[in-house]
């Protein structure tokens, strides 16, 4: 048995390794892509009707053909592919893809109808210009949704297939075509030409995955039956108001912060996003590349190799979240300013950009952990136990954001959302521990303690080395060398005193040869 779990763990480390590289790229451009838009609209209230407008058809993408269908249809292909039965992935994928268009191409035509009521709803504090603006982009947005739905779709089938490669470069087309507006089309068409470089990037997303499709013999049929589909469906049901919940988690600091002053929103994205860099590369690629492996395990009635693998997934991704989130917390000045202090980002964006990122460092972690504790019960075939977690999250954001902006504004409101995400993940763990059985081999306190020493030692580490070299060493000497001796410190005591999951990592990965 640990022989097998040793294969599929070394098997999972290699993917998440692969798929975390190309999703540390696709990060890395989106600092460019941040860099250029920073320049020329700072953190101002063209760029605040800008996120405004995503709300509504990013939610549409998530939970109609997004993570809704990816937790849904994974489970339910991932059985087919097991036993390399290519039809049924082919018809019950063109079924799927054929009834997603038709849901939200509709839904996006209502939406462009009825788009200065949303904005409304989302943003209530804005004023009229911002409104139609955030109008106008929004009905733009909604067609490069149409087309994101098809690719997310076929990103969900890909990963069934335990084909990680092409999802993950998709991305990079969509982040490419962001730069490309910024750079190329924001000159003649402003903040519209965002919204355009989306579209294009979009298209392009889609395209690439086309050959993995291929490959695997997917092709698509003009029908909406198929006999597994209705298994489907009753999967997304629950998923569905599982990630309306967490849609209304994202709506929240637009919906507080167009009450605040203009770039309260962008400010927050902008934390936001920098957030999402690490956890992206960490808790987005581990979960993703385990989520195939515990739906087989799941789907073989195999409970100890569920737990084990969940417990494995668990421990290194809170290895890899902590000390990055300490890393958020005492290099966050500093790597914020050189990645996008200028133009209109100036020292004062910064300054408010770096406090709310001090409220993401929790989230960080919690996120990352949240990936992975999900999908737990996604493999299982259970979406209402991450729909309540869900829900409890929620209130605790919305209490929490209450409270806490008008005292802290932006910042309560990164404050908020890392917290509920937390309160989502203890309820999913103490829920998993009673599924799996009393005592499953998950062993999350010391290899937590074992982490926190080492992240402490790494926070000691750079502190040191930024205070021996003064304020005026300027911001990529402290940079650069703050992120050297932390590097440094966080290898040599993961080698000394660190979770065992890391320290076997090389191993896992080079194990096949």
């Amino acid at each position: 048995m640990s022989d097998a779990l040793g294969v599929r763990s070394a098997s999972v480390a290699r993917s998440a390794i692969t798929v975390s590289a190309l999703f540390a790229l696709d990060k890395a451009l989106g600092l460019v892509r941040d860099a250029v838009i920073g320049r020329t609209f700072g953190a101002s209230a063209a760029l605040d009707a800008y996120y405004a407008a995503f709300e509504l058809p990013d939610a549409l993408f998530n939970i109609v053909a997004g993570l809704a269908m990816a937790t849904a249809l994974i489970p339910v292909l991932s059985a087919y592919t097991a036993r390399g039965d290519r039809e049924n992935v082919g018809r019950l994928t063109s079924a799927v893809i054929n009834w997603a268009l038709v849901v939200v191409v509709a839904i996006s035509a209502a939406a462009a109808v009825f788009a200065p009521h949303v904005i409304r709803a989302v943003a209530p504090g804005f004023d009229h210009p911002r409104e139609d603006l955030a109008t106008d982009l929004m009905r733009l947005v909604l067609l490069q949704t149409v087309i994101s739905s098809t690719s997310g779709i076929a990103m969900s089938v890909l990963q069934a297939h335990q084909h990680f490669l092409l999802p993950a470069v998709a991305p990079l087309a969509y982040t490419l075509g962001r730069i490309l507006g910024a750079v190329a089309l924001v000159p003649r068409w402003g903040v519209f030409g965002l919204a355009i470089g989306g579209l294009a990037g979009t298209v392009v997303h889609f395209l690439i995955q086309v050959p993995g499709l291929v490959h695997y013999g997917v092709r698509w049929r003009p029908i909406l039956r198929h006999p597994e589909f209705g298994t489907v469906l009753r999967l997304m049901g629950p998923r569905m108001l599982g990630l309306a919940v967490t849609y209304v988690n994202f709506v929240l600091p637009t919906y507080f912060g167009s009450r605040l002053a203009a770039g309260a929103i962008a400010s927050y994205e902008y934390g936001w996003r920098l957030m999402q860099l690490p956890e992206t590369i960490i808790g987005t690629a581990l979960g993703l590349t385990v989520f195939p492996t515990l739906s087989q395990r799941a789907n073989a009635g195999d409970r100890e190799g569920l737990s084990t693998t969940a417990g494995w997934a668990l421990r290194l991704g809170l290895a890899l979240a902590v000390p990055a989130a300490v890393g958020l917390l005492v290099l966050g000045r500093p790597l914020t300013a050189l990645a996008l202090e200028r133009g209109a980002f100036d020292a004062g964006t910064t300054e408010r950009v770096y406090r709310g990122l001090q409220g993401f460092a929790l989230g960080l972690v919690t996120h990352s952990v949240l990936e992975v504790a999900s999908r737990i019960f996604y493999a299982q075939r259970d979406m209402w136990t991450p729909l309540l977690a869900a829900c409890a999250g929620l209130v605790v954001n919305v209490c929490v954001g209450w409270l806490l902006l008008g005292r802290l504004e932006h910042v309560g409101l990164a404050w908020a959302n890392s917290v509920g995400a937390g309160a989502q993940v203890l309820i999913l763990l103490a829920a998993s521990r009673r599924r799996l059985g009393t005592a499953p081999p998950w062993a999350l306190g010391p290899s937590l303690l074992r982490t926190l020493g080492t992240s402490a030692a790494m926070a000691v580490a750079v502190v040191a080395v930024r205070s021996a070299m003064g304020s005026g060493a300027g911001l990529l000497p402290t940079g650069l060398g703050g992120v050297a001796a932390g590097g440094l410190t966080f290898v040599l005591g993961t080698a000394i005193i660190g979770p065992r999951e890391l320290r076997s990592l090389p191993r896992q990965i080079l194990r096949r040869f």
